[in-house]
């Protein structure tokens, strides 16, 4: 059996010059690495670059929610009243709302609605409903509008809400477009960041 002839290794040609012959090599390896470090810095770049994009597109799509109270309607007239808002940059989904007293007396919902109308079937009393909704960005919604009643029954009721409002105690959960959840309760502390409405929800939420 006849073997191929083994092919002579190449070397690089010398150029006579000691000198040279050793620059070169060494000119080629720190090429090498300021390629190397510079695609490292590229690539650090562009994380950064991306993270610094996210938090902008985060930044123009978060939503916001602030609650106010009122005891005087826009006629001048005494009425109580609450408006939710969203002040935010984006959409808020409102997975859910709660709103109760100290005594845990439940107001959300058409639970206050409920016990308006026993008292005063005629009452001019209006409410949204805030859970499982949606808010755009600059949106404001009434929770519920009281206007002062006649009947002594339902006016020892809406002055006991109007006594009770600066304690009413609020609380939600709500999401952006992007699924990025968070809870309030409406006071001083920021948002808290949740990883679902779901798991937030209180155990005791009445929807």
């Amino acid at each position: 059996m006849i073997e191929p002839p083994e092919v002579p290794h190449q070397h690089h040609a010398k150029t006579g010059l000691p000198w040279f012959d050793m620059v070169v090599p060494v000119a080629v390896v720190c090429l090498s690495i300021a390629s190397l470090l510079t695609s490292l810095q590229s690539e650090r770049s562009m994380h950064a670059l991306v993270e610094q994009n996210t938090r902008l597109v985060s930044a123009q799509s978060t939503p916001l929610l602030m609650l106010d109270s009122s005891n005087l309607g826009d006629d001048g007239k005494q009425a109580i009243s609450m408006v939710l808002s969203n002040v935010g940059t984006g959409p808020a989904r409102i997975a859910w709302f709660r709103l109760r007293d100290d005594k845990g007396t439940d107001y959300s919902g058409g639970a206050l609605y409920e016990r308006v109308a026993k008292l005063d079937p005629g009452a001019a009393f209006t409410s949204q409903f805030i859970s499982s909704t949606l808010m755009r960005s600059g949106e404001h919604r009434q929770v519920f509008s009281w206007p002062k009643p006649n009947s002594p029954a339902a006016l020892a009721e809406w002055k006991l809400l109007n006594d009770a409002r600066f304690h009413l105690h609020a609380s939600a959960c709500y999401c952006s477009i992007f699924d990025e959840c968070r809870t309030t309760e409406f006071g001083a502390s920021r948002p808290k960041a949740v990883s679902s409405c779901d798991e937030a929800k209180p155990s005791d939420h009445t929807p």
